[in-house]
């Protein structure tokens, strides 16, 4: 599998779930006194559609970021396996579910799909002053 590092801009990410107010908060906090992203986000390339860190996503969006670091990868990997949380509204879902949700805007709720990855991407060090 592929990924791609890159500083994308905020506006032109796709949520496809809504995120936990507790969990925001504590991101927010967490952001704001270190200073810097170390986690990129991970996005869907071809619609830009966040796969993982609806959280860091919406915390640099409320402390006024512009970009945030991500790596866009290609969905249609085998590499990358869909399935649901514990707990989560539904059983099953897939990933065109995901793609199509992210586009109509009409979003899971919070913690419903979670993507298993076979590689591990680097953490990264990038300053908030850097992502305004």
């Amino acid at each position: 599998m592929r990924a791609r590092y890159a500083l994308v801009e905020l506006d032109t990410l796709r949520p496809h779930e809504h995120t936990q107010p507790a969990l925001l908060g504590k991101t927010i906090d967490a952001i704001r006194t270190d200073g810097f992203v170390r986690r990129p986000i991970l996005v869907e390339s071809r619609h830009l559609v966040i796969l993982d860190g609806h959280h860091r996503y919406e915390a640099l969006r409320r402390l006024g970021c512009k970009r945030t670091p991500a790596y866009l990868v290609d969905y249609e990997d085998e590499a990358i396996v869909l399935t649901t949380w514990p707990g989560a509204t539904v059983d099953r879902v897939t990933k065109a579910e995901v793609v199509d949700r992210a586009l109509r805007g009409d979003l899971f709720p919070p913690k419903t799909t979670r993507h298993i990855i076979s590689i591990e991407f680097e953490d990264v060090r990038v300053a908030l002053d850097e992502l305004r």
